[in-house]
């Protein structure tokens, strides 16, 4: 997809099949509102038709609506959108993210390959930042307009796609340089963002362990040097010692892989160093405490929080953020083979800790635990790890939001801010102490499940023994947005790639911060 900035500012000559131009609800419902600035250019672009369909069809400007009419020829564009912002002093961030969305799609549905968007309206008297509005534009326009990976085939009657080509901007020349840089940095978010649903939606037999190290090997090979990985599988792991992750692999034919890519900027290394964990769990049967059929039938998701890191670190490549950035993800699949782990086992992890097995399906706590010791152990100063954790976060969040706990408040806040900030919503829950002793052990030092009490928490609990309190770090459970069963905010059902945005933006966050220290 190709982004543009128009240094005319001409609506009438704007190209494309299709114009978009938004407005506010304040310039509907009298007819002051007609001497108004925008609605008098609309009214001079379009004539009174498109306002009185707008009006017969009760269109106001709400945030998110439109009304579209076919153009005469004195205007270079085949069609005109008019596209609700909601109130002028209510623009958020939020509220053009949904708006956008909505555009999206109906130029999705109109199958038109080239849209011009006015941007004038938004930034008039500082309404809106111009990079954050390119951002916002691009992030959408691909993300809206990305057609999720699948295997259908014309011979099973598929029809080929008319996709979104050229996205041009119309702006006034002050803000054009601020637009074009957050349109190419929307770009590369985008285009992260839908790596990592991708990755999802690909199938648990063609996505194994070992495949996603080739999709890292290829992150790599990509990267012009500025990405170094380290992997880790059979006898090399094993004398690693991570046996959390071997003992969750072990029942399955696909074999276990740790994964390391250290990115450094083209700036030098910085002292800050940013750890992205992502649980990478192919498929999860649930192991011999085997899952229902109908919990099972969308487990190749459980590798979401790998995908969201992946996603998160090709955006960073792309922008060159400048700052150390480290991802982590312990692969493997959770099988029922006859070397399958055992309820009862006792494991020790790579930190020395010993866990009993309480339960095999909570094994995504088991392959992070050695992640996030192995993350500590390569000089990271700042931790949060992506994870399906626990079905238990849906009553928290549902669909919409993820649930986040941490050792540093201070941090915490960081990324739940940055991630309200991007428009990912996130809570934050605390781990009251009296929920502890839930995931004692009487053999062992803990067990890797508290039971359904809480079950969210105590298995943020587990996941704070290996990680301590020395490095601030954060776990995000994603379970109940990394895959939605319904359309929402503009994206079809599926995967959504939650927790790229947060990710990237959290990496400029402490790129900014170790700036203004140096």
């Amino acid at each position: 997809m190709k982004f543009w900035v128009n240094k005319s500012t001409d609506l009438k000559g704007a190209g494309g099949q299709l114009l978009v131009v938004p407005c506010f609800s304040g310039d509907f419902g009298d007819e002051v509102a007609l001497e108004s600035h925008s609605f008098a250019q609309m009214n001079e672009l379009t004539g009174s038709n498109l306002l009185s369909q707008a009006r017969g069809e009760a269109f106001d400007g709400a945030n998110g609506t439109h009304v579209m009419q076919f153009l005469d020829d004195r205007f270079a564009a085949g069609k005109v959108m008019l596209l609700g912002l909601g109130k002028r002093s209510a623009v958020t961030a939020d509220t053009l993210k949904a708006a956008f969305a909505s555009a999206f799609k109906q130029v999705k549905a109109s199958k038109a390959a080239e849209v011009t968007f006015d941007a004038k309206p938004i930034l008039a008297n500082g309404l809106f930042g111009a990079y954050e509005l390119g951002q916002l534009l691009a992030v959408n326009a691909r993300v809206v307009g990305h057609t999720l990976k699948h295997y259908k085939t014309k011979g099973g009657g598929l029809k080929t796609d008319v996709r979104l080509d050229t996205l041009r901007v119309l702006t006034e020349a002050e803000h054009q340089d601020d637009v074009k840089r957050g349109l190419y940095a929307g770009r590369s978010i985008g285009y992260g963002i839908n790596l990592a649903r991708d990755l999802v939606t690909t199938p648990a037999g063609e996505l194994t362990p070992m495949r996603l190290m080739d999709v890292a090997r290829g992150i790599e090979a990509r990267s012009q040097g500025l990405v170094k990985g380290t992997y880790y599988w059979g006898k090399r792991l094993k004398e690693l010692g991570a046996n959390a992750l071997i003992a969750v692999g072990q029942g399955s034919a696909e074999p276990p892989v740790l994964i390391e890519l250290d990115y450094t900027p083209p700036t030098g290394p910085t002292k800050s160093v940013l750890c992205l964990i992502g649980k990478s769990v192919t498929f999860d049967s649930g192991g011999l405490d085997l899952k229902p059929a109908e919990g099972m039938r969308e487990m190749k998701r459980d590798m979401s929080g790998g995908a969201t890191v992946l996603g998160a670190l090709q955006a960073i490549i792309d922008l060159k953020l400048p700052i150390s950035v480290k991802v982590v993800m312990a692969a493997t699949e959770n099988m029922t083979g006859s070397r399958a782990y055992k309820p009862g086992d006792v494991i020790k992890s790579l930190n020395g800790l010993t866990i009993e097995v309480d339960n095999t399906d909570a094994e995504g706590r088991l392959t992070l635990a050695d992640a996030i010791e192995y993350a500590k152990r390569r000089n990271v100063t700042h931790m949060v790890d992506f994870a399906t954790l626990t079905g238990a976060v849906i009553s928290i969040g549902g669909d919409v939001g993820a649930a986040c706990f941490g050792n540093n408040a201070l941090f915490t806040k960081t990324v739940r801010e940055t991630a309200a900030s991007q428009g990912e919503k996130m809570i934050e829950m605390p781990m009251w102490p009296e929920l502890r002793s839930l995931i004692d052990s009487d053999i062992a030092d803990l067990k890797n499940s508290g039971g359904r009490l809480a079950g969210s928490t105590t298995a943020a609990m587990f996941l704070k023994e290996f990680a301590g309190d020395e490095i601030p770090w954060v776990h995000v459970d994603i379970a109940g947005v990394a895959f939605r069963g319904r359309e929402l905010e503009g994206l079809p059902k599926g995967a959504t790639g939650y927790g790229v945005r947060t990710a990237v933006a959290l990496a400029s966050v402490l790129a900014q911060e170790a700036a203004a220290q140096s």
